[in-house]
């Protein structure tokens, strides 16, 4: 009878340890549920540059790396890191620039080195765009964006 009652005490101690264990489970469940259910109109602002031109489009997962003011003059310097390729990245800025309302300018695009600049403008002041790849992480490109927060006195 020792033995029934030593692996009759295992077996108990087993199961208040399982049963433990799944509700720890269920409750952290549950508990980051409101969580996940966050909109999209409730989820934090997207961090953007001091001086920063909000009709110049970000594409969806920009995350601000670093970003400069201009000590003198008016051009406002700021780099982002996004996930997506290349084309996916080029083929967004040439659609959404001009249908936020830029004038499209030069453009150099290197498809096999993955390197894109635009130029591109709005009410006489001239901005620009560069795509390259991320250093840090091949599945990330990099945005530089430069412009200009007013418009130049003629």
């Amino acid at each position: 009878m020792p033995i029934a009652i030593s692996i009759g005490g295992y077996l108990v101690k087993f199961t208040k340890f399982f049963a433990a264990a799944f509700f720890l489970v269920i409750f952290a469940t549950f508990a980051s549920i409101p969580a996940r259910a966050q909109t999209a109109s409730s989820a934090p602002a997207r961090a953007t540059p001091q001086g920063w031109d909000a009709s110049i489009p970000l594409p969806p997962g920009a995350v601000l790396l670093n970003s400069t003011v201009p000590k003198t003059g008016v051009v406002y310097a700021a780099d982002f890191t996004v996930p997506g390729s290349y084309t996916e990245l080029v083929d967004f800025y040439e659609k959404a620039l001009p249908k936020a309302g830029f004038d499209m300018g030069p453009k150099v695009a290197m498809a096999a080195r993955k390197v894109y600049n635009r130029s591109f403008s709005r009410g006489g002041s001239l901005d620009s765009v560069v795509i390259t790849p991320s250093s840090a992480d091949p599945s990330k490109m990099n945005i530089h964006f430069a412009w200009s927060s007013q418009t130049p006195k003629k």
